[in-house]
């Protein structure tokens, strides 16, 4: 799907598990360790960081512990409350919050993971944890890039930006849909000004999970509701073709935000080819089972960095290609080992 890739001596910065051999040895690699605190191309602003950690610290309001495999977290968000002497007692709060436009994002996602529990939503505590920490990870860069969007084109058209101007949350291959429908709930009407956010998610079929979550949040966040989300049942490649064809990218009072959360091996590479097909204004992708993904890059790389490091720096070629302003970030290990994220916006 991607042309070959001329891959740079910087493709080392990575620090991905390896499956072949390392070419190099335990000295030379702590003296390769000492460049990657400088791994990204943008300076030192406010959710632009410098460095890249291939294990962050938890931002967000549910904190998993390191267990031998991730999947032990793989139980319902209300037994995992149960299990923590901490978190047990916000099962007993009976008032809901009063959430607006002014809320932090923190106090949202609080409110939200919390309620889920109450409720015992059909949700396990990781799939929680890994779509609060994805938002936390991306959610306002992506926002922004798409909000600078809708400016250059108010700008170009002479417009004073006071029309209202959409912006859409494309979940690809969402399952449940519940980090798409966290981006809809972090930002509620009249954070953005005149600026509307709605959620579409995609999957091949609606679990019978979606529309409790989505009405599970939308008791305490009222604005996310069959309003503002909808569900498209339906291959991820019939989507595409149905979108790109109606030209949705015509419209200057509208953006769309491309996301992704472990879309399995080629269907990765499919979500980026539509962002790029539908010139979305920024995305992020959560890469898995990556597989047969390495195609075209150079044995000797595949053989330093390993598959997965391998095919997410192929991805970032072809992104640029595209004109895309691309980085990486990534969500703790504790929740699962493919934690790395794509993330790219437009630059014009």
């Amino acid at each position: 799907m991607f042309p070959p890739i001329n891959i740079l001596a910087t493709l080392a910065l990575f620090s991905a598990p390896r499956n072949m051999p390392p070419l190099i040895d335990d000295a030379a690699d702590a003296d390769l360790k000492q460049h990657i605190t400088s791994t990204s191309d943008y300076g030192a602003r406010k959710n632009h960081p410098t460095a890249y950690d291939a294990n962050p610290s938890f931002k967000g309001p549910l904190r998993l512990e390191q267990r031998e495999s991730p999947d032990l977290h793989r139980n319902r968000i209300h037994h995992y409350y149960l299990n923590d002497e901490k978190l047990v007692t916000s099962l007993d709060v009976t008032d809901l919050p009063t959430l607006g436009p002014s809320t932090p994002t923190g106090t949202i996602l609080k409110s939200i993971v919390d309620h889920l529990a109450r409720e015992d939503a059909p949700v396990d505590a990781k799939e929680v944890a890994e779509s609060v920490e994805f938002y936390l990870r991306c959610g306002k860069r992506l926002i922004g890039a798409a909000r600078r969007v809708l400016q250059n084109n108010n700008a170009e058209a002479g417009d004073d930006g006071q029309q209202q101007s959409t912006i859409t949350i494309q979940d690809l291959c969402s399952g449940h849909g519940l980090t798409g429908l966290i981006f809809l709930a972090c930002n509620p009407p009249g954070r953005l000004s005149e600026i509307s956010v709605r959620t579409v998610l995609v999957d091949q079929f609606e679990p019978k999970s979606h529309a409790i979550l989505r009405d599970c949040i939308s008791e305490i966040c009222p604005w996310v509701s069959e309003d503002t989300v909808s569900f498209e049942s339906t291959p991820l490649e019939d989507y595409a073709l149905q979108i790109v064809n109606g030209d949705a990218g015509s419209d200057t009072q509208h953006a769309t935000i491309v996301i992704s959360t472990h879309a399995c091996g080629s269907l990765t590479d499919k979500v980026l080819q539509y962002a790029m097909d539908i010139e979305a204004a920024s995305l992020a992708v959560m890469p898995c089972c990556y597989t047969g993904t390495d195609s075209g890059v150079p044995y000797g790389v595949r053989r330093m960095l390993g598959v997965s490091a391998s095919a997410d720096v192929r991805r970032s070629f072809y992104l640029q290609e595209h004109d895309y302003h691309h980085d990486f970030a990534a969500i703790p290990r504790a929740i699962t080992p493919m934690n790395r994220i794509i993330v790219a916006e437009r630059r014009k």
